[in-house]
């Protein structure tokens, strides 16, 4: 039992570290998410839209660590050949609990890009867009039971969390830039954003705020082939604080009917952590995705094994205007 509790504070102490400051969520599916890492994605969909994920980690020792997000995207006068569907606004909001809320961080972003059309038909363009995210981190000492962890109002771990209440709400602006292209067959889309997080830095001698970039640039691509069938590609790299790696990996999305409804089987890696299996299905104006990690590191061989599970919906509002291919990304 005193091991589980050491593991515990452990896994908290170490989620803190991994967590930061920072307006992306760590997720399996980034792909379906390409508006939580880029301003410049914003609004320019086929369709509005609302896009919404759930990932669980460490399953199995009670509800250590998970993440919501919610987000929604729209584009002004999106109608085709229209030369005012310039500008997307959306709206993202992210919650991320450890311990079942002991530390809870919540994010709000907004964002606005603008994009400029490179053909008549509206099928190439190049977007730019800037963000904005306030975020606040509480702990709720209350739920801090046991002995070896909380005692007399106080962590132990000299780099405690207390610095919490000292820089509850924190803020990070973005930019970014995006190039796309879709057509009958094809979607194409390309781009990068950089962050200035401002955050805690927490050690001994030192809990005051720091500013820090953050690096984001991403690859999607889905081709349609012959027999109805596309080939989904998606590769991502990220520079945190914590951490720097790659994301990169294909589905293959199978017609169920002619009126482009898919279901997708694929696989994708992140360096240095998992492999990821994914099930997905584009059914009408939805797309549902279902992951699970399976990790490489050492935490395999613990007898507290991870297991994270990642769960997304999107759906269209409103018309579709375009013929052009309905993707995945899109």
């Amino acid at each position: 039992m005193k091991n589980k509790y050491f593991y515990i504070f452990f896994l908290l102490s170490s989620l803190y570290a991994k967590l930061g400051y920072t307006q992306t969520p760590y997720n399996s599916q980034g792909f379906m998410s390409t508006q939580y890492f880029n301003p410049a994605a914003v609004g320019f969909g086929i369709n509005n839209r609302f896009q919404s994920f759930f990932r669980t980690q460490y399953a199995g020792v009670g509800d250590p660590f998970y993440t919501a997000g919610a987000a929604v995207d729209f584009g002004f006068f999106k109608i085709d050949d229209n030369p005012n569907n310039i500008f997307g606004y959306g709206i993202q909001a992210v919650s991320e609990k450890v311990l079942n809320g002991i530390l809870q961080t919540n994010a709000i972003s907004n964002s606005l890009a603008y994009r400029i059309f490179f053909n008549k038909k509206q099928t190439s363009y190049f977007s730019l867009g800037i963000g904005y995210s306030i975020l606040t981190r509480t702990l709720d000492a209350s739920l801090l039971s046991f002995g070896d962890q909380y005692y007399s109002g106080r962590l132990f771990n000299p780099s405690s969390l207390e610095a919490i209440s000292k820089y509850p709400t924190k803020y990070t602006t973005n930019a970014g830039f995006m190039y796309g292209f879709q057509s009958e067959k094809s979607f194409f889309q390309i781009g990068a954003s950089e962050f200035l997080v401002n955050r805690t830095i927490n050690t001994i001698i030192n809990n005051e705020p720091n500013q820090n970039y953050q690096i984001s640039a991403l690859l999607n691509v889905e081709y349609q082939l012959e027999d109805g069938k596309t080939i989904l590609l998606h590769t991502d790299y990220q520079n945190r604080l914590e951490k720097e790696y790659f994301y990169a990996g294909a589905a293959l999305g199978v017609p169920l009917n002619k009126e482009m409804n898919r279901a997708y089987f694929g696989c994708f890696y992140r360096s240095k952590d998992a492999l990821i299996p994914y099930i997905g299905l584009m059914y009408n104006k939805y797309k549902i995705g279902l992951t699970y990690d399976i990790y490489n590191n050492s935490l395999t061989s613990s007898n507290l094994r991870p297991q994270t599970i990642e769960f997304s919906l999107t759906t269209s509002l409103g018309r579709r205007y375009s013929e052009n291919l309905k993707s995945l990304f899109d």
